[in-house]
């Protein structure tokens, strides 16, 4: 039975239990015990197999809209930033005629954390298992916004190849915490943390005031990694530096990240960052675009001697307990541009907190 039905059942037995002293009193005037009120449920708000038949209606959302090339199929169960990354995705492949670019969420699941909050919105997450070539897995958030709406995709991020994640409760039994974006129970804040890896995104490891409070993948690539990679090769082409190039970056965190409580203490905060690259050259140069999803996005626009391009990136960390000496550790993320243009706007999307180099 699930919780939902549990709660009917008592609320039911309760009425039947009054409805049958109420007969008794008319009859007699024997004393009654006072009947005493259930304790309030505490535990998962979904079952297992609830949360499994989310992720495949989902995943049947998403097949329909990518076979269809049609985003407007999205919306009945894919909100959030996911619904930005999915609908650029879709442009993409329609564009290029190929889907490749098309980020798989796979329906195996390595693992579920199933939290216990009773209001509303609700979020679930799942781990996935590797994809069938071979891709690392993804964590994914499902929000459900009010008691009678469905369960949405709102995130996901591939995860760090080589990560460990961290332990969560026995999602059956227990069910693991919600956690606020304001919590003072971790070492910073949900919301503190995405902010800082915002800064430490666009700034790099020897400019950010951050840089210490994180423990990077030694190996593997992050997202402070592949953003400063990427700022770097072009700055360090030689007819870049020929053509008085500049290359600007930022990044600013949204508000309000997802976080569900670890076995530790600690918790794991699914976020957001806006950013932006902007690059120019002297008058008379040209930029043409730098990756196939760029090019699509510009879709045959001439070229110019700027270039702009939006993302919205998604990331999970692990952030730990109060009083830990353990430092951030970033666990996954999703890198997609979502618009792109042949000329810097005044206006851009990361223009209420903006970090530079």
């Amino acid at each position: 039975m699930t919780a939902r039905n549990t709660r009917v059942a008592r609320r039911a037995s309760a009425a039947v239990g009054l409805a049958a002293a109420a007969a008794l009193l008319a009859g007699c005037a024997e004393e009654l015990p006072t009947p005493v009120a259930d304790e309030p449920f505490e535990g998962p708000v979904l079952t297992m197999e609830q949360e499994t038949a989310v992720v495949q209606d989902v995943a049947g959302v998403l097949d329909k809209a990518a076979e269809e090339n049609d985003p407007k199929a999205l919306r009945s169960r894919v909100g959030g930033p996911a619904l930005e990354v999915r609908k650029s995705q879709i442009k993409v492949a329609e564009e290029r005629g190929d889907d490749s670019l098309v980020t798989q969420i796979p329906t195996d699941l390595r693992a579920a954390i199933i939290p216990t909050t009773e209001t509303w919105p609700r979020v679930t997450y799942t781990i996935t298992q590797p994809t069938e070539n071979l891709e690392v897995p993804r964590m994914v958030a499902y929000q459900q916004e009010s008691a009678r709406d469905s369960y949405k995709l709102w995130s996901w991020v591939q995860l760090i190849p080589g990560t460990t994640m961290p332990n969560f409760a026995d999602p059956e039994a227990i069910g693991s915490e919600e956690v606020a974006p304001d919590d003072d129970s971790l070492a910073v804040t949900p919301a503190d943390a995405v902010a800082r890896y915002a800064d430490l995104v666009a700034k790099g490891t020897d400019d950010s005031e951050h840089a210490d409070a994180f423990e990077l993948p030694g190996e593997s690539q992050d997202l402070v990694k592949r953003i400063q990679a990427d700022a770097r090769n072009v700055r360090e082409a030689e007819t870049f530096d020929t053509a008085d190039g500049r290359y600007r970056l930022a990044f600013a965190a949204r508000d309000d990240p997802l976080t569900v409580r670890t076995s530790d203490g600690g918790a794991v905060v699914m976020g957001v960052l806006d950013g932006n690259v902007r690059i120019d050259v002297e008058e008379g140069g040209t930029i043409p675009p730098l990756t196939e999803t760029q090019s699509a996005l510009l879709a045959g626009e001439d070229e110019t001697n700027e270039l702009y391009v939006e993302y919205t990136d998604q990331v999970a960390l692990y952030v730990p307990p109060a009083g830990s000496e353990d430092p951030i550790r970033p666990l996954g993320y999703s890198h997609v541009a979502v618009a792109a243009a042949n000329e810097i706007p005044k206006k851009r999307n990361t223009d209420r907190e903006e970090s530079e180099e």
